[in-house]
């Protein structure tokens, strides 16, 4: 039997309705990005009244005052300019807002639903990019976890999409400290699972605990391992779901909240003997 044994694995959480785990946990180094300034509270007043902040507050119901604590001078692209950042809860939901300063006014370049949890430091001299933890709510079906990376041309500022992975509802995430990843190759046709068992109640995706079925030449990126009721080994893995790879699961084809689903990344268990992973090591 394969198993993967360079890395430390610890307890997991059931997640129900998508509370942070310890998977997804929040940096503590991000609170490094903010940056002192004269007059903070005049440039929120400028960056509160864009559409996109005015449209929220109101749908939420909430005064800009109590937004205020979440507002922080930043400078995202390493300029000597201090640009604003929001990452907070506007009532229910998490937001994060990113405006570039330019002249006077603000430019809002990132409007993302969910928390900055991940980021390198961009006052060490480095362009931002960060990871936004988007986790399910009010009926939807999937928790979302999406990397982006500050983009600067001579025409255009902007974020670009680095890559989107799926979480979906009911899925056992592992609470893991990772120094180093390993890549692995689906070596015959499997289930992708939401916990290391196996359920095909009724062979329905949704009855079941089936994730989709990954052919022959899938890849993923294994992140953990863990032993179920009959000693025999999983890996809590995040599958690239290549367009030329045959992927079968009804449910991307009813999951609304994401669009282009299928193509996104998805994590999720993997029984171990059916797949090999290079001895080549990742860095996380």
């Amino acid at each position: 039997m394969k198993r993967v044994i360079i890395f430390l694995v610890l307890s997991a959480l059931h997640l129900s309705i998508f509370p942070q785990s310890g998977f997804f946990v929040k940096d503590a180094n991000i609170e490094k990005w903010h940056q002192e300034g004269k007059n903070l509270e005049t440039e929120i007043k400028k960056v509160s009244f864009s559409p996109e902040i005015q449209s929220v507050i109101n749908e939420q119901s909430v005064s800009l005052e109590t937004l205020i604590p979440y507002f922080h001078y930043i400078d995202f692209n390493s300029d000597g300019i201090l640009d604003i950042i929001f990452n907070g809860k506007i009532g229910s939901q998490d937001y994060v807002f990113i405006f570039m300063k330019k002249g006077e006014t603000y430019v809002l370049l990132l409007k993302e639903k969910g928390a900055v949890i991940q980021a390198n430091l961009p006052n060490e001299g480095y362009n931002l990019s960060i990871s936004v933890w988007h986790g399910a709510c009010c009926g939807d079906y999937i928790s979302v976890f999406t990397q982006f990376a500050y983009i600067s041309t001579n025409d255009s500022n902007y974020f670009k999409t680095e890559s989107k992975s799926l979480v979906f509802k009911g899925t056992i995430l592992p609470s893991v400290q990772i120094e180093t990843l390993v890549k692995c190759t689906v070596a015959k046709v499997t289930h992708l699972r939401t916990m290391p068992e196996v359920d095909n109640a009724r062979n329905n995706s949704w009855m079941g605990n089936s994730l989709g079925i990954y052919s022959i030449n899938a890849t993923g990126t294994i992140y953990s391992e863990m032993m179920d009721s009959r000693n025999k080994y999983w890996y809590f893995v995040r599958m690239n779901n290549e367009s030329d790879i045959y992927i079968h699961s009804n449910r991307f084809t009813y999951v609304k909240e994401v669009e282009d689903a299928q193509n996104c990344y998805t994590y999720g268990w993997i029984f171990s003997d059916d797949v090999s992973f290079e001895e080549v090591i990742l860095d996380k």
